[in-house]
């Protein structure tokens, strides 16, 4: 991305690419490839034979060992950010959604995200669309087609309880009073268990895991399709946790909301 938000950047490496690969480099048929003054290509060779990366020769340029190497690395990050990119930017003409009440083959449905999962609704406006492949019921699984628009969704917040070190005591640590606390904050959060002793608190607090494997990915993967999550983990593990979801809200335009709170 900075390749592409940095004029200045992005220029340089169009400079080394033209002199790298082509037999004639003086100063005007460099400027002219790449649609500038030749006062403008002069500015950026200085530039780069202070960065180490361009010499002449004859008036002729020629990209360093250190430029090539610059290029190429330049190149690969940008390969990869496009290949992530057109990923991301694949059409889907089809996909599977629940029916969230009776649908129609070849009726429009508004498509939401409710608990993690897409449901499509008969007649309900919604910024998403498409068409029903076939007939369903409530329940079903449905084809939705010719989809328009994008789903409306806010990442869900992810609550970290923080139980006791097992050295400390563990699950048997936990206070009442904190206990009482966190599961009435997280009323109606799908709860996730980190290890052994997580799934021990989650019993404990008469709680019933929805994540059990997989953690913390499953949870950020969890709060980014909208769902709420109790994630109860070892205090030991906690800052692990915490650093995934610091990580994954680096790439995420909309953050995951998380607080991390300890259960004694």
């Amino acid at each position: 991305m900075r390749i592409l938000r940095d004029l200045r950047e992005s220029t340089r490496l169009l400079f080394l690419y033209e002199v790298t690969t082509n037999r004639h480099t003086r100063l005007r048929t460099i400027a002219e490839a790449l649609g500038m003054t030749i006062q403008g290509a002069s500015d950026y060779a200085h530039d780069l034979q202070r960065l180490g990366l361009l010499v002449v020769a004859e008036g002729e340029y020629r990209a360093t060992k250190k430029g090539v190497g610059h290029l190429q690395d330049r190149f690969l990050e940008l390969r990869s950010f496009v290949d992530r990119a057109g990923r991301a930017m694949a059409l889907v003409e089809t996909t599977a959604a629940i029916a969230g009440g009776p649908v129609r083959r070849g009726g429009r449905v508004g498509l939401f995200m409710e608990d993690g999962y897409l449901v499509a609704h008969a007649g309900r406006a919604s910024p998403s669309t498409g068409i029903a492949g076939h007939d369903a019921s409530k329940g079903d699984d449905v084809a939705v087609r010719n989809l328009e628009g994008i789903v409306g969704l806010r990442p869900g917040r992810v609550l970290v309880a923080r139980i006791p070190p097992i050295a400390d005591g563990g699950v048997r640590a936990i206070r009442a009073g904190a206990a009482k606390k966190v599961v009435g904050r997280a009323r109606g959060f799908a709860v996730a268990a980190h290890d052994v002793t997580g799934a021990v608190a989650a019993r404990r607090l008469g709680l019933k895991p929805r994540i059990e494997f997989g953690l913390p990915g499953a949870v950020i993967e969890a709060a980014e399709r909208g769902v709420d999550v109790l994630l109860l983990v070892p205090e030991e593990r906690a800052a692990e946790a915490v650093q995934a979801i610091e990580a994954a809200n680096a790439r995420l335009e909309d953050k995951i909301p998380y607080e991390s709170v300890a259960l004694r």
